[in-house]
């Protein structure tokens, strides 16, 4: 064989084990250590503690290598320059004397080969430095990585973080005590861990120095000296660190103009603490739970804070806590507070910029409190405002679910049922939006995170204290969780009615839909007691009316369902058929009848309930159970296709109104039923009605009366604003041009609209503040009515109640019925 050559076995192969071959990061720590003993030499690093030095304050200075592990560690009395020159405890040996307080930051080192650079792929991710790995990863000096010994090539990449090791017990156990609500920190174990710039220290300084002077009386003496001297050790070092740059930024804060800087925007944000943040388009009260920064991205610029918090909203049938997150963008240099997406409470002053921050808290704890009120049931009230758009709390809404982002201005009668908003919203068949838009996509905030509320106040946890229950309160925060208001009691904490949610979900009734309410805006109803006075009814009817309907009236005007023992099995109810011509007061007898009960009128038409048999049953079932639910009177408008009389060979018609009649046989409640074609009815609804009022083509009498009541609510109504000038009524009672249109009750009252509208043009013109309505603006609008009934004339066209046609049979119009009466035929019962 050749001397050249040479013959090795695969063993030796696997195994290499050259003579003096050192792995890279056994160099690196080499070359790490040369040159922090050259600066230690040169006297530009702080001297190194001995193994027998305990100070109260040691600062540790870890050299992290490549395995992202401490290679190289350093013990300081005095801080250490990061530029020269963070594992509890790892820089202090086993079962020696700790510190009360260690400082431990974390550097990170580099190589940098100042003869090669470039040596890999940049498109690709590095190699391990140093190592070009083996059949079993045993390392080689990777190929082309620099050799040089020489330790000019190391520098320090940057700071990794910064912590605080607390190893004082005594300390540790003043921190339990003052410290009551601070998610992601806990003082559990014999020494804890707290991250630079040190929050929950910073934030409890003020309770540690009053706890260092004040503390219980079941400490010793031995153990309250030693408890006071290390909580003197931790608020000196605080001070010492960061006590100039928090002195500035509170200066900041106690400005004429209170500002804030990006970087310590979190002294505002202590956990438990109330802000205030723009949530379903209003300044809602939270309490903050915690303030995030996400990983970092890039190495430039700082990280947006991401804030957690949470408020107390009514899901499915009880109060509970809802989470949310806010994100704070950075700014450079001062911001004014108020102008941040989130405001601390102490300088929020309402939306309007005019309350102090008490009469905004006092403000929103009485909301609160009518907010838990109106979660009991369901509540009659009077809404002028706003829908709320509210945001969902969860998962996306499908195609199917009721669009909980409706939108549009109410002004009038809803019912406030947020456990019926849960049950019956997404059955609702109007489920469009009010504006014809499809919902818009909800606007997704950062993932908060759940915490959980503290039970137990803080407390010390030495040894002493632990055994004494009287020192053993409960949170403040008890109780907050999962409560139902119509079986739980309220916490007495009006925290818990500031950050109570002030909107609240219900069914608004001249639409037919659901929406949410801000609480602000609901009122108490005014009913209209001289309702039913002014319809043109005889007395005896209006007597009868009023008594088959007062067993129906609701106490007080509170809402209550229509009573359980009111069926026995069916037929319980009492329903009304009103009918007769167009505009002579049908709608309006019902209105004024719920008026007089005090109860809701659910009003409803062939389009709310469709014609299809597959749909008509189950919307005309929800309406129903929604009219039982609220107690309502149910008002049906041009009910003719469901009453017609069934032929054999219609199959279709014949199931709607055998859906219809049974609905009638268990229906319990009141509901009203108004017609124009009462002679085609079926047979079988004779006795399931139980009242009849025929309505006659107005007489002139008729309308005098009803544009006598007309002009008195309309003064009314306007509190004086509107006044109707004498000449006006007298035209209005006897001049033959108005005499003969022959108006009905709707067409008298759209004249009066119309010419209050030109009054008020006037008014507006003339810069006067009183609206006069004068016989020329009626005039205008009588001249206008007659052009357009002569026009239907000329061209063949003849309408209930116009010059031409005085009928006194129920016609076909498809008009609804609205204005006033005039006297009604005696009352039909049908038994």
């Amino acid at each position: 064989m050749d001397d050249n050559c040479s013959v090795t076995s695969f063993e030796e192969v696997d195994n290499p084990s050259p003579e003096g071959f050192k792995s890279s990061e056994e160099r690196n720590i080499e070359r790490l250590k040369a040159l922090i003993a050259r600066s230690a030499a040169s006297g530009s690093m702080a001297r190194e503690l001995a193994d027998n030095e305990v100070p109260d304050v040691c600062y540790v200075l870890q050299y992290k290598g490549w395995s992202g592990k401490p290679v190289v560690v350093r013990r300081s009395a005095e801080p250490m320059d990061i530029q020269l020159d963070g594992n509890s405890g790892e820089g202090v040996a086993p079962g020696k004397p700790k510190p009360v307080l260690e400082i431990v930051t974390m550097v990170s080192t580099r190589l940098v080969n100042r003869s090669n650079r470039g040596w890999h792929n940049p498109l690709s991710n590095p190699p391990i430095p140093g190592y070009f790995g083996g059949p079993h990863n045993r390392p080689y000096p990777a190929p082309g990585y620099p050799q040089n010994d020489d330790d000019s090539d190391m520098q320090m990449a940057k700071v990794e973080h910064t912590t605080m090791v607390i190893n004082s017990v005594h300390l540790i156990n003043a921190l339990k005590a003052v410290v009551g609500y601070y998610p992601g920190t806990s003082f559990i174990g014999e020494s804890v861990r707290i991250d630079a710039p040190y929050r929950v220290l910073i934030h409890h300084r003020a309770a540690l120095a009053r706890y260092r002077v004040s503390q219980l009386e079941t400490h010793d003496e031995e153990y309250a000296f030693t408890t006071a001297k290390h909580i003197e050790v931790l608020l000196s070092f605080l001070d010492k660190t960061l006590g100039k740059q928090i002195r500035e930024e509170e200066e900041r804060h106690n400005s004429g103009t209170p500002k804030a800087t990006f970087d310590n925007l979190w002294l505002l944000l202590k956990p438990g603490s109330v802000v205030y943040a723009e949530k379903d388009c209003k300044w809602t009260p939270f309490v903050v739970s915690r303030v995030a920064i996400p990983p970092r991205i890039s190495e430039e610029g700082p990280r947006p804070f991401t804030i957690h918090c949470w408020n107390i909203s009514y899901c499915g049938d009880r109060f509970t806590r809802f989470q949310c997150a806010f994100t704070i963008e950075p700014f450079t240099g001062e911001q004014a507070i108020t102008s941040m997406q989130v405001i601390p409470e102490r300088f929020f002053r309402g939306e309007d910029g005019d309350m102090s921050p008490s009469d905004v808290a006092a403000k929103q704890i009485k909301l609160g409190k009518i907010a838990w009120e109106l979660a009991k049931g369901p509540v009659y009230m009077s809404y002028d405002g706003g829908l709320v758009e509210k945001e969902d709390d969860e998962d996306d809404e499908d195609e199917d679910s009721y669009p909980t982002r409706v939108t549009g201005y109410v002004n009038g009668r809803v019912i406030v049922d947020c456990e019926g908003f849960t049950k019956y919203s997404n059955q609702c068949p109007l489920r469009n939006n009010s504006s014809g838009r499809s919902p818009r996509a909800p606007i997704r905030s950062p993932p908060a995170i759940k915490d959980q509320l503290p039970y137990f106040a803080p407390r010390c946890g030495c040894s002493a204290c632990s055994k004494d229950d009287s020192t053993e309160e409960l949170s403040p925060f008890v109780g907050f969780e999962g409560l139902d208001p119509t079986r739980n009691d309220p916490p007495a904490s009006d925290l818990y009615f500031l950050v109570l949610s002030k909107i609240v979900s219900g069914f608004i009734l001249n639409q037919r839909r659901w929406g949410h309410f801000s609480v602000e805006r609901l009122h108490e109803i005014k009913f209209d007691r001289e309702a039913f006075k002014y319809l043109v009814l005889d007395d005896g009817i209006k007597l009868t009316v009023k008594a088959l309907i007062g067993r129906f009236a609701s106490a007080n005007g509170h809402v209550s369902p229509w009573p359980n023992d009111f069926i026995k099995n069916k037929g319980q109810g009492r329903i009304f058929l009103l009918h007769g011509s167009p505009g002579v007061g049908k709608t309006c007898t019902a209105e004024a009848t719920a008026e007089l009960a005090q109860r809701p009128l659910l009003s409803l038409t062939s389009g709310d309930l469709t014609t299809e048999s597959e749909t008509v049953e189950r919307n005309l079932d929800y309406f129903l159970t929604l009219g039982e639910r609220f107690g309502a009177m149910v008002l049906l408008d041009e009910a003719d296709v469901y009453l017609e009389t069934r032929r054999s060979r219609d199959i279709t018609r014949n199931g709607l109104v055998s859906i219809f009649l049974r609905a009638l046989e268990y229906y319990r409640g009141v509901l009203f039923l108004t017609s124009n074609r009462v002679q085609t009815f079926d047979s079988a609804f004779t006795s399931r009605i139980h009242v009849a009022l025929h309505y006659k083509p107005l007489t002139d009498g008729d309308r005098e009366k009803i544009w006598l009541n007309s002009f008195e609510r309309l003064e009314r109504d306007s509190g004086g604003k509107v006044h109707v000038g004498v000449s006006t009524r007298e035209y209005a009672y006897d001049s033959q041009d108005v005499l003969a249109l022959r108006w009905n009750g709707r067409e008298i009252r759209n004249a009066l609209q119309t010419a209050v509208a030109l009054a008020e043009a006037d008014a507006a013109e003339d810069e006067v503040d009183r609206v006069t309505v004068t016989e020329k603006h009626l005039r205008y609008v009588v001249k206008m009515s007659r052009g357009f009934k002569d026009f239907l004339r000329r061209n063949g066209v003849r309408g209930q109640g116009d010059v031409y046609s005085d009928s006194d049979s129920d016609s076909a119009s498809d008009d609804d019925d609205e204005g006033q009466i005039n006297e009604a035929q005696p009352v039909e019962i049908y038994d």
